[in-house]
C-alpha cells in the first residue's frame, strides 16, 4: 500500500507550510492549497486520506467544503481546525474531529496517525 494522502486547506501560508511539514515528517503525502474552492477541486481530481482545513477562509470555508466532502465522500476523515468557530456546527457538518488554534504539532501528528489508523483500507 503507498503513503497516505493528506490535504490541507488553510488560507494561512505559514499554517499551510509548517502542517505539510510536521506530517511529512512521518512518510505522509501531503498537498497544500489556500482555500476550499482549491480544495474542493483537487478532492474531484484525486483521493485523500484524510482532509485538514482551517474555518475561515476565503472563496469557500471549511464548514461548506466539510459539507460537500460528506455530500460525495461520505467516509473520508475531515480533521477541522479553528481559532474560533462554532464547533457545534463543525461536527453536525461532517467533520470527524475539531482542533483550535492555536495547536500544538505534536497534538496534530498524535490526531493524525489516529485518525489514518481508525481509516478503513
Amino acid at each position: 500500500m503507498g503513503k497516505k494522502r493528506i490535504l490541507v486547506a488553510d488560507d494561512e501560508e505559514i499554517i499551510r507550510i509548517l502542517l505539510a511539514m510536521a506530517l511529512k515528517i512521518y512518510d505522509y503525502e501531503v498537498e497544500i492549497v489556500e482555500n476550499g474552492l482549491e480544495a474542493i477541486n483537487n478532492i474531484y481530481k484525486k483521493s485523500y486520506d484524510l482532509i485538514i482545513t482551517d474555518y475561515r477562509m476565503p472563496k469557500m470555508d471549511g464548514l461548506e467544503l466539510t459539507k460537500k466532502i460528506r455530500l460525495e465522500y461520505p467516509s473520508t476523515p475531515i480533521l477541522m481546525i479553528s481559532g474560533n468557530g462554532p464547533m457545534h456546527d463543525f461536527l453536525k457538518s461532517g467533520a470527524t474531529f475539531y482542533l483550535e488554534k492555536p495547536f500544538s504539532i505534536l497534538k496534530v501528528q498524535n490526531i493524525v496517525k489516529i485518525m489514518l489508523s481508525k481509516e478503513k483500507t
